[in-house]
Parts: structure tokens; sequence; C-alpha cells
């Protein structure tokens, strides 16, 4: 497989949804069988090892042990997005998903319960490799819109058509795990294009407390996971302050619905077994909702 443009830690939250995926029916948050076919041989091979049984234990105590909460917290993050799109679909009548950075995330294809139009948008050559593997899988996929944007320099409102924003759509944009590694000012595009949709536009996103960016030993976990994005040649350089998050959003006309930590979504779905989860706390889920301007009327529901 020829990922030509696919930055490692694309390929390490593909392994990490793998192995969640890999765990029993009954046990496991979500389950992404196109996770593994995104991966190279050296990853493929631990995964086939985390499915013997003594072994299964092993990698699993090794990766949180490097890396305290990558797969505690990755996994009830993909769970309550997943949630989140279902419920904000149905409830909202949604009727077009945007993936924003979609990497390796196959949420378009594995919620084929949602009725909506799903599109994604990314880096071209991140598109085309994924296309590929996808291409070569015998499942049964969901059509998809990919538009192929380079965020670091292109402007959202000059590449993705302007027909996803006409009245009609319901519009749920999805931007998980890219804004961390964005400029200040590439992220505040982003969240203007947002706000040119219509009233009633929702955005799940995701965000690092800023606190990590300035004082990392703060955080479990957070120095080696800071090493880790330095040899992957990425880093974390946009993070926002939780306390100040409603004030941030409103200066965009949006109001904030959702801010989730770490900690919150781990117990929502791993109950009292999270008491005893640490790492990655400086990581958060949040749900934005363009407001209605004026006289205009707010197409999403309340």
């Amino acid at each position: 497989m020829h990922l030509v443009h696919a930055s490692k830690m694309a390929l390490y939250k593909a392994f990490n949804r793998a192995i969640e995926s890999n765990r029993p029916a009954d046990e496991r948050l979500f389950y992404d069988p196109y996770a593994k076919a995104f991966l190279p041989r050296s990853l493929k091979f631990v995964l086939w090892l985390h499915r013997l049984p003594f072994f299964n234990w092993f990698v699993y105590w090794y990766i949180e042990k490097l890396y305290p909460g990558t797969l505690t917290s990755g996994a009830a993050r993909t769970r309550l997005i997943d949630v989140m799109t279902v419920r904000t679909i149905e409830r909202h009548g949604v009727n077009q998903v945007v993936i924003l950075g979609a990497e390796f995330d196959c949420r378009a294809h594995r919620l084929q319960e949602v009725k909506a139009q799903f599109v994604e948008v990314d880096h071209p050559l991140a598109q085309k490799a994924k296309q590929a593997v996808l291409a070569a899988l015998p499942y049964q996929r969901r059509p998809v819109d990919y538009v192929p944007m380079d965020m670091a320099i292109q402007q959202p409102d000059e590449v993705i058509p302007r027909l996803l924003q006409r009245p009609h759509y319901r519009t749920l944009f999805i931007w998980e795990g890219v804004s961390n590694s964005l400029t200040g000012a590439t992220g505040d595009k982003m969240f203007r294009y947002f706000a040119g949709f219509p009233p009633g536009t929702r955005i799940i996103f995701t965000y690092v407390d800023k606190q990590v960016l300035e004082n990392p030993g703060m955080f479990i976990g957070a120095a080696s996971m800071t090493r880790l994005l330095k040899k992957s040649n990425d880093n974390w350089s946009f993070g926002l302050d939780p306390a100040g998050i409603r004030d941030f959003l409103a200066g965009y006309d949006m109001e904030l619905e959702e801010d989730i930590g770490t900690t919150e979504y781990r117990k929502l779905y791993f109950g009292k077994r999270a008491g005893k989860m640490k790492g990655y706390e400086w990581y958060r889920v949040a749900m934005a909702r363009v407001k209605a301007k004026n006289n205009d009327h707010d197409t999403g529901c309340s």
C-alpha cells in the first residue's frame, strides 16, 4: 500500500481503532472493519498478536504504558462522536455530514444506519491513497463525495463547492483530531467558514486544552505524546481554554452546545473502570451551533 501523504499519526489512530475493533463484540465500544486495511505490515503484525490470548493483554498494557490514555481515550472519544453524530442527524434533520481532515476515518461507511450524504475534505494525496485502499475491500460502502483541500494553504470557500451551503441542506461538520495541529490563523479561517453556513448548522470538533502546549508536565502522558508527535513530524500548535470556549465561539456567531473532557467521556463508556484510567485529560470534544443572525430563521431544531 502506497500511503504517500499518510501522516504517522493518522496510521496510529487507525491502529487504535483496529485494536478496539479486535475486542469481543459485547465489550468493544465500536467496530471499524476498515481500520486494519490502512496499516503497514509492522502494525498489522502487532494487531495479529493482539488477537492471541496472552499478547492481547500485553499489547494493550504496553501501549498504555508508553502513552497513557491513548487507547481508552481514543475508543471512548470515537464512540462519543459516533453517538453525537447519529443523535444530531436524527434530532435535527441533518442531511449532509462534512468530515474535515478525514484521514482514515471511515465513519461514513461504519454508520450505515444514518440517512445523510457524506462529504470528506482532506489533502488530495491522502484522499487518493484512502480511496485506493477502500476500493480493494469487499465491504459494501456508502457513496461519499470527496473534496481535495490542503488546509494549510487553501481557503475553504474557494475549494469546497458553494452548493453545500444552500438553505435546503442541514449540515453537520465533524472536525476530529485536526484543529490542534493547525496554526491559529488556519483555525480562525475554518471557524469563519463554518459561520457562513445557515443558522442551525452544527460542528462537532475536538481540541486540546491550551495548557498542554504551555506546560505539558501538568498532564499525565503529555510529555511522551509530545515526543511521539515530534518523531512523527507532527505537533500540537493550537489549543483553547475550556473556560473560555463559549466566548471563543461567540466571536464567530456560534453557540456552545456541548463540551466534554476525557475524564467525563471515559466515564460514560467505561463506567466505574474509568476511575483507574489516566492520561489524555487535555483532550476535549465540543459541539457548536451557528446562531441565527438578526431576522434569520434557524433551520436547525432547538
